[in-house]
């Protein structure tokens, strides 16, 4: 009886913990007449650090979790000229996740395949990592997003904007043709620094009202705004022309932030609730 019991517990708390991986996940495929997809799910042990190259295609999405492990949802996407071509390309597209990186291979990769209009498939990420992890997370067509995780970070693609929540640690974000979006809370950035950057778009940093920081915004083509008070702007160019530069001590100071953009505005916003 002892060992029935045990084991109804066992599956009704590993039915709570997929239930609960399940409503975080937001990846859905929607088939086409000329696409195939499908989510491919791989868990890894932890080891303190995760490397993930989404390239050519695809975003990465993390997000921090309870558990003392990762999970990895690939969610795998091939197009051809019917259904049936992108079925079997979709079938030869390789998902590698193991030793702390993940990565694709396919039809078409590497600088060969780019001489016949590129890899005709995308892999896009969803990951669920523990708290306290070190990140280097790398795309070319796609968004990187992070959720809740300390530690140190790389985070870099070109096509594809940075959406960055309740992150701590030294963290280093850019982008080319994409805007940043960055959420804080808590009284100070808790880390080194703060360091994000784009050519194309614009920077988007929310605060909590008595948040302490030593702020350094800098664009060239944009404008420049702090809901707080005290912002110094500088202009280094004739007639409000040219490089900006915006400068703040936020509360009593702290650690540094920068936001950098070339074409776009930068905005530090008050957090409302």
């Amino acid at each position: 009886m002892k060992s029935i019991w045990t084991a109804g517990v066992a599956l009704l708390l590993a039915g709570a913990l997929a239930g609960a991986v399940e409503r975080r996940s937001g990846m859905q495929c929607e088939e086409r007449a000329d696409r195939a997809c499908e989510i491919r799910e791989m868990h890894m042990p932890s080891t303190g650090s995760l490397a993930v190259d989404a390239a050519p295609n695809g975003g990465i999405h993390v997000q921090a979790w309870e558990n003392n492990e990762i999970l990895v949802r690939a969610k795998v996407e091939a197009w051809g000229a019917s259904k049936e071509e992108a079925r079997d390309t979709l079938g030869k597209v390789k998902v590698k996740a193991e030793r702390g990186s993940v990565a694709a291979t396919g039809p078409g990769s590497g600088v060969s395949g780019w001489f016949n209009n590129g890899p005709k498939w995308s892999v896009s990420y969803e990951v669920f990592v523990p708290p306290k992890q070190d990140l280097e997370l790398k795309s070319v067509n796609g968004g990187v997003h992070v959720e809740g995780v300390r530690g140190r970070m790389k985070l870099e693609t070109v096509n594809g904007g940075l959406d960055l929540a309740q992150v701590a640690g030294r963290v280093e974000g850019e982008t080319v043709n994409g805007g940043v979006h960055v959420r804080l809370s808590g009284p100070k950035w808790d880390g080194e620094e703060l360091n994000v950057h784009t050519v194309n778009g614009g920077v988007t940093l929310e605060l909590p009202e008595s948040y302490n920081a030593s702020l350094k915004a800098e664009t060239v083509n944009g404008g420049m705004h702090s809901d707080f008070p005290g912002a110094n702007v500088t202009k280094a160019g004739a007639f409000g022309i040219g490089p900006k530069t915006m400068e703040q001590k936020l509360g009593e100071g702290g650690a540094p932030i920068h936001l950098e953009t070339v074409n776009g505005g930068v905005h530090v916003q008050r957090k409302t609730a």
